[in-house]
């Protein structure tokens, strides 16, 4: 039988962001589905990335929260502190407040910026309702670019891979599970099992 994810919203109260409390694992991988989790493993195959602070943009976000902060977990060890952007053209921010709810992670919350901490990391989202393609030039510039199932979404804009790599910083991170083949970046091998297009993709920009 296949294996099917469903997220419904709930009203979540933010009860404080608490360093104390880590995530349950067994309600974590229940986020993902089996062979999608067993994958991160491959992950440590991977030289860590030294940053301590970062800005980090993820559109096309939808309902996921638990990717991205199992990438920053096992990528960035050194990372104390993350401002994450997450886009979406739909309003999101109460999807992931219940997701972080059924993992067990409390948060604080101010207008469109939620704050917790992920494993002693203190990481701080704040969520933006409209089209990535549009608002990308209005954004600040970003540490580590993230990106999972937007292929897509981004057909139609074959420009929008080099607008990225300008958004990055020198020294930033560029994650993708598809494209930038192209771009200017110092490519590091990654296992292509983290794709599910086969396609897998990280640079440096230097």
């Amino acid at each position: 039988m296949g294996e099917l994810l469903t997220y419904k919203a709930r009203a979540i109260q933010a009860k404080g962001a608490d360093n104390t409390v880590l995530p349950d694992e067994t309600r974590l991988k229940q986020q993902f589905f089996q062979d999608d989790y067993e994958n991160l493993s491959l992950l440590k195959n991977i030289p860590p990335f030294t940053l301590t602070t970062a800005t980090l943009l993820y559109p096309g976000c939808g309902a996921d929260i638990v990717f991205p902060l199992q990438y920053i977990e096992r990528l960035f060890p050194a990372l104390e502190q993350a401002e994450c952007i997450f886009v979406d053209q739909c309003e999101i921010q109460d999807t992931i407040k219940t997701v972080l709810d059924d993992i067990g992670i409390p948060f604080s919350e101010y207008q469109d910026t939620i704050k917790f901490y992920w494993n002693g990391k203190d990481v701080r989202i704040t969520f933006l309702v409209g089209d990535i393609f549009e608002l990308i030039t209005t954004l600040p510039a970003v540490d580590i670019y993230f990106e999972r199932s937007f292929r897509i979404m981004r057909e139609r804009h074959p420009e929008y891979e080099q607008k990225i790599v300008e958004k990055l910083n020198w020294g930033g991170i560029l994650i993708s599970d598809s494209g930038f083949q192209n771009t200017i970046l110092r490519k590091i091998t990654v296992p292509k099992e983290l794709s599910a297009y086969g396609e897998m993709m990280m640079g440096v920009k230097e």
